[in-house]
């Protein structure tokens, strides 16, 4: 199991050690336990200490460049790759997009380019500090706290005691207060909330939440699950818990459990995201080796959302591990057209294309990707920029 591992700052840079890389295409928000939610990069690094293996998740905040990693117990070299697969689904589940870099097969050239690209690997001496003592600016949680306060300044003039409906509305609010708490990241603030409200009127709202809470900021999932649970027990078609549920379990690579959950959602017509729901589901049925039904579910999901990024690149990867490279190419060639700015799809939509030897258009989509926009572009467009070289002039 995954958990924030304090005592790492970053991932070493000794090349000799490193048994597999992969580096995040995309920036997500993301919010791990007493920081704000900010953007993030993101690594999954596999490392030989002795005689043992570590398989760690890193994440590097936007905002403050600080590290955070999640590391797991070691394991024996034949557990590496269950352990990575357990790595990655937690990463995807956070919201990454993974590319492999192909580490065994990197020349030392690109290795150090790797590593000096990837700030995963950046020790903090080599961070900017984030400004300290920034002021708090006014935000919707400060309304909701007056609106509470108002509201507990008439319950005790009034000495009536509280009503059941007064209850109710405490604890609503106290779960507003905890959603915005979590939000700006305060995780200890929210939990105060949370179990407030709670304690004034139990709900569904306030054990999601608290689910969210111990498995993103605090890394606890167990506890997560049973927060999700217990939402779900008191309302059984709350469709958002359903979701993190099954995104909870995909993570820890329990698809069979997630599909029940994800499907149940994914068929709720007033469910606002149930497009994630869907998608997920096709992942989960896909992973649980039910790949035609998976394939289904994912492409009813960008029916309806064929801006979504994630469904085109699982679908493309589907094809692609099942060797139907045409099909492959055009969930790609997609992927491309309605993501044109994540260098990741130009990548992945070359490497089929020169699967299939077509290599004037392999190489086109390796030139949109190999010269980097931004900072968080780099890995990719070192991919790229390899493709290109290997492909050779015209």
């Amino acid at each position: 199991m995954l958990q924030e591992d304090p005592k790492r700052t970053h991932v070493p840079a000794e090349p000799q050690l490193i048994v597999a890389l992969y580096v995040a295409t995309n920036q997500p928000v993301v919010q791990p336990m007493g920081r704000t939610a900010q953007a993030a990069q993101g690594a999954v690094v596999a490392v030989r200490e002795g005689a043992s293996f570590h398989v760690m998740v890193a994440l590097t905040l936007a905002e403050s460049g600080e590290n955070v990693i999640y590391s797991a117990p070691p394991v024996e070299q034949r557990e590496v790759q269950q352990a990575l697969e357990e790595a990655l689904n937690f990463a995807e589940s956070m919201g990454f997009i993974l590319d492999g870099t192909g580490w065994a097969n990197l020349d030392d050239a690109h290795r150090s380019e790797l590593l000096e690209s990837t700030p995963a690997f950046w020790p903090p001496a080599d961070v900017e500090e984030a400004p300290a003592g920034r002021p708090r600016i006014d935000d919707p949680m400060q309304a909701v706290a007056r609106l509470f306060a108002a509201f507990a300044l008439l319950l005790f003039a009034s000495c009536s005691g509280m009503s059941a409906e007064q209850r109710a509305q405490a604890a609503e609010i106290h779960q507003q207060l905890g959603d915005n708490l979590l939000y700006q990241g305060d995780a200890q603030g929210a939990i105060k909330e949370y179990m407030q409200s709670l304690d004034l009127d139990e709900t569904p709202e306030a054990h999601n939440g608290l689910g969210l809470i111990y498995w993103y900021s605090l890394g606890r999932p167990e506890d997560g699950a049973k927060e999700f649970r217990r939402a779900l027990q008191m309302r059984p078609d709350y469709s958002e818990a359903m979701t993190n549920l099954g995104a909870l379990y995909i993570s820890r690579s329990q698809f069979t459990d997630a599909i029940p959950l994800l499907d149940k959602a994914a068929r709720d017509p007033l469910y606002k995201t149930r497009t994630v729901a869907q998608a997920n589901l096709g992942w989960a049925l896909y992973k649980s080796g039910q790949p035609e039904k998976g394939i289904g579910e994912i492409r009813g999901a960008l029916a309806v959302a064929p801006k979504y990024c994630l469904g085109w690149r699982q679908l493309g990867t589907i094809y692609s591990e099942q060797g139907r490279l045409d099909e492959a190419s055009k969930a790609f060639g997609r992927y491309a057209e309605e993501c044109p700015d994540v260098g990741d799809a130009h990548l992945l939509f070359g490497k089929v294309l020169a699967r299939q030897q077509r290599a004037k258009e392999a190489r086109a989509e390796f030139e949109r990707c190999a010269i980097p926009k931004q900072e968080r572009d780099k890995p990719v467009a070192s991919e790229c920029a390899r493709f290109l070289k290997e492909l050779g002039t015209p």
